[in-house]
């Protein structure tokens, strides 16, 4: 029997133990309107898309809300101009010159739900890189001093103004981990007031396995990476993007 095995058998006897108080013998699962909700939030879309708002803001991001994908396309481009702008400022205060190139950590047109994107980027004189392999060393190298990333989500929530992004396949995680900014697209169909209900729907359309197994990774996006030391000093952008902005707009669909 190797470590395992032995590990496994010792819960095993353990959990077969009459006295043990957990779990309860005849434990009953919750109904759906026992579950406790942690969170809460109302309204139309359009209140969902203000209640976001206010709360990614109050964590530190930023927040855009958009009638149309047209829109969402204009303020991307517009937003990659205006932080090209602070980091020329920037290099400038610190006599350096700035790389004719800025480039962007994108997903492909088809994952990011603003058709024609990349052909803008491109027109407006954005780079936009896809890496299909961080193995390799210089896909590594290419991405390490990335400007921004773009990705869409899996869903948004507006009463914590979190947002879930997934990885795997074409979705790379970089794009939303290593740069110093992560531009997120939320289209209106993907927003719902708390995570509770993006579950129960999921689970209800039976679609909620396939979701997970389809995504390497699932992570819940609260803001910029923030850590504070023992004293309660904040650092943003320790462990991921210091700057986090979201473009919310109505797709027309849900």
């Amino acid at each position: 029997m190797n470590v395992r095995d032995t590990i496994l058998s010792r819960l095993r006897e353990t959990l077969r133990q009459p006295g043990l108080p957990f779990p309860a013998p005849e434990s009953v699962a919750l109904a759906p309107e026992e579950r406790m909700t942690v969170t809460h939030a109302a309204g139309d879309r359009w209140a969902l898309a203000e209640r976001f708002a206010q709360e990614l803001s109050a964590l530190k991001g930023s927040c855009e809300l958009l009638e149309t994908a047209p829109e969402a396309r204009l303020a991307i481009l517009a937003r990659l101009y205006r932080w090209m702008e602070e980091e020329q400022a920037d290099r400038k205060t610190a006599n350096a010159e700035r790389p004719e190139d800025w480039d962007a950590l994108c997903w492909p047109e088809a994952l990011l739900e603003v058709e024609g994107l990349p052909l803008a980027l491109q027109e407006m004189g954005f780079r936009r890189i896809e890496p299909t392999d961080l193995h390799d060393p210089q896909q590594r190298e290419r991405i390490r001093l990335i400007r921004a990333g773009i990705t869409s989500v899996e869903a948004a929530f507006a009463s914590t103004g979190s947002f879930v992004v997934g990885s795997g396949g074409l979705k790379s995680r970089a794009a939303s981990l290593t740069p110093f900014r992560h531009l997120a697209l939320i289209p209106f169909s993907k927003l719902y007031p708390t995570g509770e209900a993006w579950l129960a729907e999921k689970r209800s359309a039976g679609e909620l396995d396939a979701c997970l197994r389809q995504n390497r990774n699932l992570s819940i996006i609260t803001g910029p990476s923030k850590s504070a030391d023992i004293e309660g000093n904040l650092t943003m952008g320790v462990h991921g993007p210091k700057v986090v902005h979201a473009i919310l707009f109505d797709d027309g669909q849900r």
